[in-house]
């Protein structure tokens, strides 16, 4: 049944009866060292800190709460601005009579030179008839209710977005500390395990010579090999779960892609400076081995 699941995704059409009855031999065994290395748990959660994508996802989104909040409340503050401008006029043709007759408009200087649209163009360029100013603007909101309502809601959302912060990390900070719990509970299960079925081993070779022997029976040495069975059933569940936790502490850490030698810098230049590595697996030395001798593909 197991094989028939591995077979499932990766090929196209299982009606194939020898495809069906094929062997699956994996090629990788489970290992693990001889002693489990001791971290800190305070360096773990360092290690979350800093690799978790979540939370670099949530620091930006408090970072750009801050400046919405900054521009919420400058616009609450008066502003004073400075304006200045400088501009020529082109100017050509007579005076109108109108404008010299009214005694309080002032004579035009310097005096305009009589022409078309040549010397006006003429007299734009060469800025004789310059204009010019200099200025200040000052603003002072007076109970902006529309700019308070956006400050206190940017204030608001801000204050929202650090206790999001915050409990991210305590959450953090509990799924490392329960994976490394995890991880030590089934590190000392598959070290139970191994001694149980050293044991089971040896007693079912005892019952073996017993047998040899005449001390023993038949039905004995099946009982010592059905627990020898059951026993390597076990330590092979405990090597799962204790492999299982060891994936689980580096999906809280954030490491999972670091210690497989995944770099997302070689994925974006398309260069792989680097092979993939696996932590607790090693080439299976026992692999099966057809009746003649060869090996199977």
């Amino acid at each position: 049944m197991q094989e028939l699941l591995i077979k499932n995704p990766i090929t196209r059409d299982l009606s194939d009866p020898v495809l069906a009855s094929a062997a699956v031999i994996p090629t990788d065994t489970m290992s693990i060292q001889e002693r489990e290395p001791v971290v800190p748990i305070q360096d773990l959660i360092a290690d979350a800190e800093q690799h978790r994508p979540e939370l670099a996802e949530t620091r930006m989104d408090l970072t750009n709460r801050e400046i919405t909040l900054k521009a919420a409340s400058n616009a609450l503050k008066p502003t004073l601005d400075l304006i200045a401008w400088y501009g020529t006029y082109g100017l050509a043709g007579l005076e109108n009579p109108a404008y010299a007759s009214y005694p309080a408009n002032p004579p035009i200087v310097p005096p305009v030179q009589p022409g078309g649209w040549s010397n006006a163009f003429s007299d734009l360029f060469k800025a004789n008839s310059p204009d010019y100013a200099v200025g200040l603007s000052l603003n002072i909101p007076l109970r902006n209710r529309s700019a308070q309502a956006d400050q206190i809601r940017s204030q608001l959302e801000y204050r929202q977005a650090q206790l999001r912060l915050q409990q991210l990390q305590n959450q953090i900070g509990i799924e490392v500390r329960n994976a490394q719990y995890a991880l030590v509970q089934n590190r000392s299960r598959v070290d139970t395990a191994r001694k149980a079925r050293d044991l089971a081993q040896q007693s079912f070779e005892i019952e073996q010579k017993k047998k040899a022997l005449g001390a023993s029976t038949s039905n004995l040495v099946l009982e010592t090999q059905r627990d020898l069975a059951q026993a390597e059933s076990n330590f092979v569940a405990a090597m799962s779960a204790y492999e299982k936790s060891r994936v689980e502490l580096d999906r809280a850490t954030g490491l999972t892609l670091s210690h497989a030698g995944i770099e997302i810098q070689d994925a974006e230049q398309g260069v792989v400076h680097e092979g993939l590595h696996f932590s607790g697996v090693e080439p299976a030395l026992d692999r099966p081995v057809e009746p003649s001798g060869k090996e199977k593909n």
